[in-house]
């Protein structure tokens, strides 16, 4: 990495956070940092002269427009890179490793290195959920030991458990947990269809009901209609039944009347034909008288049909009387 001010390009020391306490032999006061009171890192230089860290320096003007120090003036564009001889003394300067146990003093430009290599260095564990912190030198030991370090079940089911859970671990039952959970999530969703499909039928009952109840007024109201219609058709059928009967009566008394007018007609015709007669029968006598008186043989003057005539009245006469006794 390279830190670039005014037209002067020079590599930048990566340097760590570094206090006065951490060096060996202790740190002057002329490569340590006024603002925060550790090692310069990436030094750069006012024109005043005075040497801080470049975060620390920018951090300051944001609210300052003076040296920290001198209180000159100072604008960030006026800020340039460290004198190289400053550089390589800070890279120079040798630490302490601050890893319980080690004993090492390194120089600051390789001290984040050997941070990165230090056995003694505390590290945490790599395994997730594991919040256990061991020595470097130590770790590969602890994660051959972990309890959460992740095994493959090797019964067949090739699921990976933690070692602790290792024991507690059965194929078989997760398995059968597995299809149970994939046979409930089958059942939520087929009672859930279902309970769709019941509120569809309800709502198709309740329908089909109301049409019903509907059909069923109007059957009850043509059922009423119909017998309204039977009574009136039976009522008219009685007054065809009772006109039909005084028409038969009306029928035979015409009848009646009418073989009374013919006997009536007759009767009249026979009622003259029998005054005839009688006429005849009374003079009878006395032309039978007088014909005898005259000593002569009688005979009659009537004429054969007259006679004839007068014996089928006689008998008419008779029987229209047999007639009106029954």
């Amino acid at each position: 990495r390279t830190v670039a001010f005014g037209s002067s390009l020079l590599p930048a020391i990566t340097i760590p956070e570094i206090f006065p306490e951490d060096c060996d032999p202790p740190l002057d006061d002329e490569l340590t940092c006024a603002i925060c009171r550790a090692l310069l890192r990436e030094p750069v230089e006012c024109h005043c002269r005075h040497v801080f860290c470049k975060d620390c320096i920018m951090v300051w003007l944001r609210t300052n427009s003076t040296c920290p120090l001198c209180r000159v003036s100072v604008q960030a564009a006026s800020l340039v890179p460290a004198h190289p001889l400053i550089r390589n003394m800070l890279g120079n300067v040798k630490v302490k490793c601050r890893s319980p146990g080690c004993s090492a003093r390194v120089a600051a430009s390789i001290y984040t290195t050997h941070l990165g290599e230090c056995e003694f260095k505390e590290v945490p564990c790599p395994h997730d959920l594991c919040e256990h912190r061991c020595p470097r030198r130590t770790l590969e030991d602890h994660v051959k030991t972990c309890p959460n370090r992740m095994l493959t079940c090797e019964l067949g089911c090739g699921v990976a458990v933690s070692a602790g859970e290792l024991e507690n671990h059965s194929c078989m039952l997760k398995l059968r947990l597995q299809e149970t959970t994939a046979s409930l999530e089958k059942w939520k969703q087929e009672a859930s269809e279902r309970s769709q499909l019941v509120k569809c039928l309800e709502n198709t009952l309740a329908e089909m009901t109301l049409e019903r109840d509907g059909w069923k007024h109007k059957a009850e109201d043509a059922s009423h209609t119909l017998e309204s219609m039977r009574e009136s058709l039976r009522e008219m059928t009685a007054d065809r039944d009772s006109w039909k009967f005084k028409a038969g009566d009306a029928g035979r008394m015409l009848e009646s009347l009418l073989t009374l007018a013919e006997m009536t007609a007759d009767g009249d015709s026979r009622k003259r034909k029998a005054e005839d007669a009688k006429n005849t029968l009374e003079n009878l006598p006395d032309s039978l008288a007088r014909t005898t008186a005259n000593g002569g043989s009688w005979k009659c003057s009537v004429p054969l049909e007259t006679f004839i005539a007068v014996i089928l009245v006689i008998v008419g006469i008779v029987g229209i009387s047999v007639i009106t006794v029954k």
